[in-house]
């Protein structure tokens, strides 16, 4: 799949089917190989596309940390909008990815058919739960000390956002291990750092005009911040998916990919 050279970095991006693009970026830490299990279904009569943001999967990690941050990201979004030749689009992404395309709707709002924020507390602008937090300011000091394994070894332990998925068992947390290990420790720190150090976008959720869907997991942390974002944003509708977390397309991909084209095929742009 290909790279393209976006605000002076390479940015890495998967294109799949045809039709309306529909585009995506993961979480922190991690890829765009988070989104296999919706593939197929969100590819179907759509073109979809899925993107690494910089210091994450196969994109560029630049050495700076003053060349992180979540409106950065927007901007890089924005360049690979206009690489591709693409004027409008359904944008989203799942919880970093969320924020990013929050940010992205409030800044280009020309730009967006809709807008999908999944399991995302940071889209909302409040404070992070403290356990999220305390879990993200660890990880910084161990990416930067020890490296990835380190990094991995601490947030199958200890993080909120995937104690789901590891429940899952032993194949789930070596696939966890393995895309949090495919990370540029430079990168995933000065990411964590640029999230914690974020401006708050919250009081700028009223002016989101585009149909909006908050989707997020019924034991997610983020659930709270995500009835909040609903609440901000007029044209949004909610829903919560049972028996799911912070990685609900993931935990539960077939209830996922039914409310993702759900809502698409209610606010179909073409």
């Amino acid at each position: 799949m290909p790279k393209a050279l976006i605000n002076g970095i390479s940015i890495y991006y998967e294109s799949y089917g045809d039709g309306f693009p529909l585009i995506l970026a993961y979480g922190l830490g991690g890829n765009t190989g988070q989104w296999h299990p919706q593939i197929s279904a969100l590819s179907e009569g759509r073109r979809l596309i899925l993107w690494d943001p910089r210091g994450h999967g196969q994109s560029e990690s630049p050495p700076e940390q003053n060349e992180y941050s979540l409106d950065v990201s927007a901007k890089d979004l924005l360049g690979l909008m206009e690489y591709l030749g693409l004027a409008k689009a359904y944008v989203g992404g799942l919880s970093m990815g969320g924020a990013i395309a929050t940010r992205f709707a409030i800044a280009y709002p020309k730009k967006v058919a809709a807008l999908l924020i999944i399991d995302s507390a940071t889209a909302s602008g409040l404070p992070l739960p403290t356990a999220v937090q305390a879990t993200l300011e660890k990880n910084v000091e161990l990416a930067t000390k020890y490296g990835m394994e380190t990094v991995a070894d601490h947030a199958i332990q200890f993080s909120p956002n995937i104690a789901e998925r590891v429940k899952q068992g032993p194949e789930a947390v070596n696939a966890i291990r393995k895309v949090i290990t495919g990370n540029d420790p430079v990168g995933y720190a000065n990411t964590i750092t640029a999230i914690l150090e974020s401006v708050s976008i919250t009081e700028q959720l009223p002016g989101i005009e585009q149909p909006t869907l908050v989707l997020v997991g019924d034991t997610d942390t983020a659930l709270p911040a995500a009835r909040a974002t609903h609440e901000k944003i007029t044209t949004s509708e909610l829903v919560v998916i049972k028996n799911a977390g912070h990685l609900s397309n993931l935990e539960q991909p077939e209830a996922f990919n039914k409310a993702v084209l759900s809502f698409l095929k209610r606010i179909d742009f073409t």
